[in-house]
């Protein structure tokens, strides 16, 4: 194989079953700049001015994740039109290191956290300004989907793990999430996609904690 001449489709491929290492030297070459990027966004929505090692430290987590179970994300991938993998990769990325920060505001309890709800409405929620007590609970129950949707990757795919933060964590729109990914996806399809996990999760969760915010749509 030509690396230098593959498009990065192909060596998402080759790279989900071969330890070659020019394949995989050239497949992390494109990749890094844009989990970088998305990395460097994301980052900014936590911190006023993330610094050069949290951003390669998210990279890092990314690319490990793109190797989790034999793979998985690789070996799952179906090229949907040219250098289509980027758009994956994208929402990995996103996906990747808002759970970084979610991780380190989990332990420190605090930060600068802006939510799109789950409950009370389509207001948005300020994890900085909210009761002690009420801060702790909405920490509990995210912490308890994500563990869900963690634990059913065969039934929640990373993909639409992935819609499921960047809406409700995030505030990203249907909209905008759709012009993200490289699914080919509408509005409609990622606002399908968001009511189909959500229906999941009530019936995962106890159904009075998720009930009081529908889907969008």
């Amino acid at each position: 194989m030509d690396e230098a001449r593959t498009s990065v489709n192909d060596l998402a491929k080759a790279c989900s079953h071969s330890a070659d290492a020019a394949e995989w030297e050239e497949f992390v070459r494109r990749c890094v700049p844009l989990a970088s990027l998305v990395a460097v966004r994301v980052s900014r929505l936590w911190l006023n001015a993330p610094s050069p090692a949290t951003v390669d430290d998210i990279v890092q987590e990314v690319f490990l994740k793109l190797c989790e179970q034999e793979r998985r994300i690789l070996k799952d991938f179906e090229p949907r039109g040219d250098d289509s993998f980027l758009g994956l990769l994208r929402l990995v990325s996103a996906s990747v290191a808002n759970d970084y920060f979610r991780r380190i505001y989990s332990a420190k309890r605090g930060g600068k956290v802006v939510i799109t709800p789950l409950a009370d409405g389509d207001t948005q929620w300020s994890a900085a300004s909210a009761h002690p007590a009420a801060q702790m609970q909405r920490s509990t129950l995210l912490a308890q989907l994500d563990r869900r949707l963690r634990s059913a990757l065969d039934v929640i795919g990373e993909r639409d793990r992935a819609f499921f933060w960047l809406y409700y964590r995030q505030g990203f729109t249907a909209e905008e999430i759709a012009g993200m990914s490289a699914a080919g996806l509408t509005a409609k399809g990622v606002e399908s996609a968001l009511r189909r996990v959500t229906l999941w999760l009530r019936g995962e969760v106890e159904p009075a904690k998720l009930e009081e915010s529908p889907p969008p749509g």
